[in-house]
C-alpha cells in the first residue's frame, strides 16, 4: 500500500476534503498539522510555496483541487464513468467560481482583512450565494435520485459543498437557511458512517 502524508495547518480549511476522502476510503495516512510559526521554514521546501501538500511515497502533489481529484479517482469517489466525472468537475468549477467571487468576504469574516462583517455579508456573500446556489439546486439536487449531486453515491464534489456549508453556517448562523436543499444535502453527507465518525474525532477548529 502506498504511504500518504498530508501536510496542512491545524484547520479544516482546504485540506478537510482530503481528510474526508481518506476517511471514506478507510485508507491510513499521516495527517501532519503545522503551526503558523513553522510555515516560513517549511514554505521554501514546497513545490509552489503553498499548502496543503500531499506526498505519495515521498512524491509531492500540490494544490488542493488537484489533491482532491487524485484521491477521489484513486479511491472511487470521482464518478462511475467519464460522463459523471466531467459533471463532477463542472460542479467543482462552478463552486470554485462562487468562492472566488466572494473570497474577500471570507477574509473579513475570519479577521484576516479589516472590514465590517455585516456590510460584507450583504455586499459580497449574499449576491454570490444567490447567484450560484439556485443553479446547484435546480440543475443537480432537485434532479437527483440518490440525494447526492452526481450519480448514485457520494463523490468528492459532495464533500466540497457540504464542507463549505458547515463552515459558513458555523461562522454565520443561518447563512444558508433560505436554501434548505443544501442543508439537507450537507446533513446527508455528514451522516455517512465514515464521515460521521471522522467529524466526531477530528480536532476542533473554527473553519
Amino acid at each position: 500500500m502506498p504511504n500518504y502524508k498530508l501536510t496542512y495547518f491545524d484547520l479544516r480549511g482546504r485540506a478537510e476534503i482530503h481528510r474526508q476522502l481518506f476517511a471514506l476510503a478507510g485508507v491510513p495516512y499521516v495527517d501532519k498539522r503545522i503551526k503558523p510559526e513553522d510555515w516560513p521554514t517549511l514554505k521554501p521546501t514546497t513545490p509552489f510555496g503553498q499548502l496543503p501538500l500531499l506526498e505519495v511515497d515521498g512524491k509531492p502533489i500540490p494544490q488542493s483541487m488537484a489533491i482532491a481529484r487524485f484521491l477521489a479517482k484513486r479511491f472511487g469517489f470521482a464518478g462511475a464513468n467519464d460522463l459523471e466525472e466531467a459533471q463532477i468537475d463542472a460542479l467543482v468549477d462552478l463552486l470554485n467560481d462562487y468562492m472566488t467571487e466572494q473570497k474577500h468576504f471570507f477574509g473579513v469574516l475570519v479577521g484576516r482583512v479589516p472590514g465590517d462583517k455585516a456590510a460584507a455579508t450583504k455586499e459580497l456573500f449574499e449576491p454570490a450565494r444567490d447567484k450560484y446556489f439556485p443553479l446547484v439546486i435546480e440543475k443537480y439536487l432537485k434532479k437527483s435520485k440518490s440525494g447526492f449531486l452526481v450519480g448514485s453515491k457520494v463523490s468528492w464534489v459532495d464533500l466540497h459543498l457540504a464542507g463549505h456549508i458547515t463552515t459558513y453556517q458555523q461562522l454565520i448562523p443561518g447563512a444558508f437557511d433560505k436554501y434548505p436543499e443544501v442543508i439537507a444535502h450537507r446533513d446527508r453527507v455528514e451522516a455517512l458512517p465514515a464521515i460521521k465518525e471522522w467529524i466526531a474525532k477530528r480536532p476542533k477548529s473554527s473553519y
